[in-house]
């Protein structure tokens, strides 16, 4: 059984990177640059108070909660994304500042989400969408996987 998920979860990226925004490192990015530094701090999940139906005091997510500034915060981190558009645009710029030698600069992460948070719960319904569980992943467009950390609903137990 997994867990609802609540307002104020923890969530995280699956390409967040503890280096500091804007500052240019030598080298491109590795291919399958997606393990998340130990020191990378999650995010929280936000979930508006008209939601009705609530865990432990706090609106429970639906799938649908995956709108960028009123759900999800932009992540404070780093993007370590080859296919953030920001991040290349800042490379290239570093790159050409060095006199052609590769140089790569990771840029704060504004996410794009193409679609809802999968697979959710689709026995328990919470405004006709499916209810959000800890086992639920969200994709973003420039490749990252947004995952559930921790979500306060510990005790409580859905499909």
């Amino acid at each position: 059984m997994a867990n609802p998920v609540v307002n104020g979860a923890f969530i995280q990226c699956s390409f967040a990177s503890s280096q500091p925004p804007g500052v240019p490192m030598p080298g491109p990015f590795p291919a399958t640059a997606t393990a998340l530094p130990p020191s990378a701090v999650p995010n929280s999940i936000s979930i508006l108070p008209t939601v009705t139906i609530k865990f432990g005091g706090q609106p429970v997510a639906t799938s649908m909660d995956n709108k960028v500034g009123v759900n999800i915060k932009p992540f404070q981190m780093s993007c370590k994304s080859p296919a953030n558009p920001a991040n290349a645009t800042a490379s290239a710029s570093a790159t050409a500042a060095a006199m052609g030698t590769p140089m790569t600069v990771v840029t704060p992460c504004v996410p794009v989400f193409p679609g809802p948070w999968a697979p959710g719960c689709p026995t328990c319904l919470a405004g006709n969408f499916p209810l959000l569980n800890n086992t639920s992943k969200l994709m973003c467009s420039y490749g990252g996987v947004i995952s559930i950390q921790m979500t306060p609903a510990i005790l409580i137990n859905v499909p």
